[in-house]
């Protein structure tokens, strides 16, 4: 859909009413932790108003998508026109399409891990309750109470020829306090011990934007893609041949947008999900009007004024089309967060500018 956006139509419309359905990340997204995202919610509740029905759809697999769901009203999120999907049913979907049904699967994670495989006909068994018996897979997905034998069972039995499907490989999970290890780093931990490779379903990979998709019944052309990752939510998006929109208030920064590799671009940008209420061109788009100089500390020169949505757009297309045409643009933090100060998206330390 993006080819066929002209200048002047995107500046008519606002950037949500060009397609039929939106899919959303959640983490870092809609919520961290127990806290809403600033302008998250009033934003979503307008755009189910307007009858684009959204899917959340999380690489988290600790809860189920009633947990989930609970959640999001408590929040504040209207009750009609979303529904919730996660990397444990795409996992189990996966599994359900080459298991017979009732088949035995080890489940490691939170709830949600062993709540989606019952809902796709497989019987899930917990780690301590395995004893001497066999099971045919095993899911490892992510749970704040994941213990070290949990994870040594994985190994154990992705060893012993057990198909071993991963939720997700996030490293990271965005909370109030910071970064946290994500299942990726469990992950990691349980690939030292093993030769075996687990079967990924959560993003990047494909199958939880299907699964999305499916649930929205929407075309790729009409479907949007909202997310905080550039290397999960974004670069899956381009993979699935999606359009998708990045925002600033999860686990990627600014600098980390403006030197991301071309499968991790996105179609557009914005602080928070309140641009999708925005008008707004393609990031991409290199008119003259979209482009800044780079300053003699090689980083975008900010004017003195001007609207910040706009002003973040342009910082990235300028450092993209400068990249890509061999030029240098620096990597420095220091002239970055004053770029990031200038645009709101960080709060200037006491007698700073």
């Amino acid at each position: 859909m993006t080819g066929e956006i002209t200048a002047k139509s995107a500046r008519a419309e606002s950037l949500v009413t060009r397609y039929r359905g939106l899919i959303c990340d959640l983490d870092g997204v809609v919520y961290r932790g127990a806290s809403a995202v600033p302008r998250a919610v009033e934003t979503l509740n307008r755009v189910t108003a307007s009858g684009v029905p959204v899917v959340f759809a999380t690489n988290n697999a600790s809860r189920s998508p009633e947990h989930v769901g609970d959640h999001l009203h408590k929040l504040g999120v209207a009750p009609h026109g979303w529904s919730v999907v996660n990397s444990s049913q795409a996992a189990a979907a996966y599994l359900a399409q080459r298991l017979a049904p009732g088949t035995r699967v080890c489940a490691v994670g939170g709830p949600g891990v062993a709540r989606a495989l019952s809902e796709a006909g497989l019987t899930p068994v917990r780690a301590a309750d395995l004893g001497g018996t066999t099971v045919e897979a095993v899911v490892q997905g992510l749970g704040s109470d994941v213990t070290w034998t949990e994870l040594a069972t994985v190994g154990y039995l992705a060893e012993a020829g057990a198909t071993w499907v991963a939720t997700n490989v996030d490293l990271t999970l965005p909370t109030p306090y910071g970064r946290a290890p994500g299942n990726g780093a469990l992950v990691a931990l349980v690939q030292t011990a093993t030769r075996a490779l687990p079967h990924v379903v959560g993003k990047p990979r494909a199958a939880l934007f299907e699964l999305a998709r499916s649930r929205l019944g929407t075309d790729r052309r009409d479907t949007l893609v909202c997310g905080d990752r550039l290397d999960t939510d974004i670069a899956g998006a381009n993979s699935a041949g999606l359009d998708s929109l990045f925002v600033l208030s999860g686990a990627s920064s600014l600098q980390d947008l403006a030197f991301a590799e071309r499968p991790a671009r996105p179609t557009y940008v914005a602080t928070d999900l309140s641009g999708l209420l925005s008008p707004a061109l393609p990031v991409h788009t290199t008119s003259p009007d979209c482009l800044l100089e780079l300053g003699p500390d090689a980083v975008p020169r900010m004017p003195g004024a001007g609207e910040n949505g706009k002003l973040l757009q342009s910082v990235v297309t300028t450092v993209w089309a400068a990249l890509d045409a061999g030029r240098t643009v620096s990597g420095e933090v220091g002239p970055w967060g004053r770029i990031e100060r200038r645009l709101g998206l960080v709060q200037p330390a006491p007698g700073t500018r």
